[in-house]
């Protein structure tokens, strides 16, 4: 009965631990909020699927340096504007109506340099065995 006691908060504690940890790897900060809004396999491409998300970004925002494994990436600007530090490129600034591509596997961050609201809608076109987003640590 002990052991089965044990056993029983063992697992609860795992439980909980996972949902906390699971949550906090996607918490984002107060005002960003991005959703993916489709996602499909590319037929005539096997193994490689397309991603768009659609992304609101509070002034200042900033992500971390960061690579898409064998995956291109589409950023189009739909308000505001973005401000994008790109490996080997420097800095681009993408204004409304606007598009950047990041190449696979080439370090780069975005942010928001603004004091306004910017919105964005991101393209992926990636291979499916390999993951969204791969952080660099600078």
């Amino acid at each position: 009965m002990q052991r089965m006691m044990v056993a029983t908060a063992g697992l609860l504690t795992a439980a909980v631990l996972g949902f906390a940890s699971s949550e906090y790897i996607h918490a984002q900060p107060a005002g960003y909020s991005t959703k993916q809004v489709y996602r499909a396999d590319l037929v005539n491409l096997p193994g490689q699927e397309a991603i768009f998300f659609a992304s609101d970004w509070p002034p200042g925002f900033r992500l971390p340096w960061h690579t898409h494994p064998e995956g291109h990436e589409f950023v189009f600007v739909v308000e505001g504007e973005q401000t994008f530090e790109v490996e080997g490129v420097g800095t681009k600034v993408v204004k409304a109506g606007e598009v950047i591509h990041t190449p696979p596997n080439v370090a780069h961050y975005g942010r928001n340099a603004t004091d306004k609201l910017s919105k964005t809608v991101v393209v992926r076109i990636k291979e499916k065995s390999q993951p969204i987003m791969v952080e660099v640590k600078r």
